[in-house]
């Protein structure tokens, strides 16, 4: 008896976490929305904090459909906190947010515009499952050849094709049993398969090593062609 008490508070911590999380509200997403061939994105006036002291504050920024533009600086001036807004990952901020066409059509941020977004965050997003499962939350009706094209691109065929189950190969959570740049280049090839019309890459090779990350650098030439891109950095070196 001594010894499942312990397992039984857990069951209950457990289960309270999973009620807490069932009564998160749902987010606000647009049943309509603009077409999205090319988009941008226009930032108004934005403002906003984590506490009373502003990460942000009054800032105003165009990108237009097709461009490519780069946010460089040092850590804790506000960059990732930007791009979680434009996703809408977040609320409470002042101004305005808003995705713009080629024909001039608008639509403010909302959950329903991440549809447009094909994002590769600094670290790596990967669930517990098989490669597969990860590489086709990017797009869920991918094709077999959809799927190793896009790790080809990500420079991670290789290393996917020498583990004993391939694309069947279970992974933990946030990668857990691959190395943080074999990861990264995962968490790459799902924004490959996505293919959606603006991309955000936020240190996306930040784990890498210099030789991968030129193959990668290359591969997002490719990807970038027609789409909008904006990219987040440490180092001018990065962008060049």
């Amino acid at each position: 008896l001594a010894r499942h008490i312990p397992k039984m508070i857990s069951i209950l911590a457990s289960a309270g976490r999973v009620l807490e999380l069932q009564n998160i509200p749902r987010e606000d997403a647009e049943e309509e929305h603009i077409t999205a061939n090319q988009v941008g994105v226009k930032v108004d006036h934005l403002s906003f904090g984590y506490t009373d002291e502003l990460v942000l504050e009054d800032i105003d920024l165009e990108v237009k459909p097709g461009e490519f533009v780069a946010i460089i600086g040092e850590s804790g001036i506000g960059k990732t906190t930007l791009i979680r807004l434009i996703m809408s990952f977040m609320k409470g901020a002042q101004g305005k947010i808003t995705f713009v066409n080629e024909q001039g059509e608008e639509e403010c941020a909302n959950a329903g515009t991440r549809e447009f977004l094909s994002y590769v965050p600094q670290g790596n997003t990967l669930f517990s499952g098989t490669i597969r499962e990860n590489i086709l939350q990017g797009k869920h009706n991918a094709t077999e050849e959809e799927i190793w094209d896009a790790l080809k691109l990500a420079s991670a065929y290789d290393f996917v094709m020498e583990l004993p189950n391939g694309l069947d190969t279970k992974i933990g959570e946030r990668g857990h049993g691959l190395s943080e740049g074999q990861s990264q280049r995962l968490a790459i090839a799902r924004a490959f398969i996505r293919k959606a019309p603006f991309l955000i890459l936020d240190e996306a090779t930040s784990a890498l090593d210099s030789v991968t990350e030129a193959k990668i650098q290359r591969a997002f030439d490719n990807l970038t062609v027609g789409r909008t891109t904006l990219i987040i950095a440490h180092r001018l070196s990065t962008i060049r």
